[in-house]
């Protein structure tokens, strides 16, 4: 993967991926690539301008290393390469993706109106509707 690091501290470096823009799976990945890297204690990613802000305590090599050998296609590779446990405090301190939170709002927005707009027998028809269908967002 190409890059180009914008900004370095102590701690904290900031690379931009040499692309336009990253969609959603990319920078997901991507996160996932960089936090598993032992000492790794945040990683955010930009998707909009492909970039990647990632705070470490550990040897700034090892984070070098891994964006050289990163590649989306081998992306399975690295993953069976170390086995990741999620503890419950990672889990809460997780972020949802600006697009999926959107989403939600507006999946939210569209039910509150549906039941404080439509009359009791409309609101059972269209929740009917929705269990029947099934839809997911």
């Amino acid at each position: 993967m190409r890059y180009r690091i914008a900004a370095e501290s102590a701690h904290r470096i900031r690379i931009r991926i040499c692309t336009r823009k990253l969609t959603g799976e990319q920078a997901e990945i991507l996160r996932f690539a960089l936090g598993s890297v032992k000492g790794v204690t945040n990683v955010t990613v930009y998707p909009a301008t492909a970039g990647c802000a990632v705070t470490f305590f550990c040897d700034r090599k090892d984070i070098i290393s891994r964006l050289d050998a990163f590649r989306m296609e081998n992306v399975t590779m690295m993953a069976a390469e170390e086995e990741n446990q999620i503890s419950a405090a990672e889990m809460k301190d997780r972020k949802l993706d600006p697009s999926l939170k959107r989403k939600l709002r507006m999946r939210i927005l569209a039910e509150t109106v549906a039941d404080v707009v439509l009359p009791m027998p409309l609101q059972v028809a269209y929740h009917m509707y929705q269990m029947v269908t099934l839809r997911e967002f």
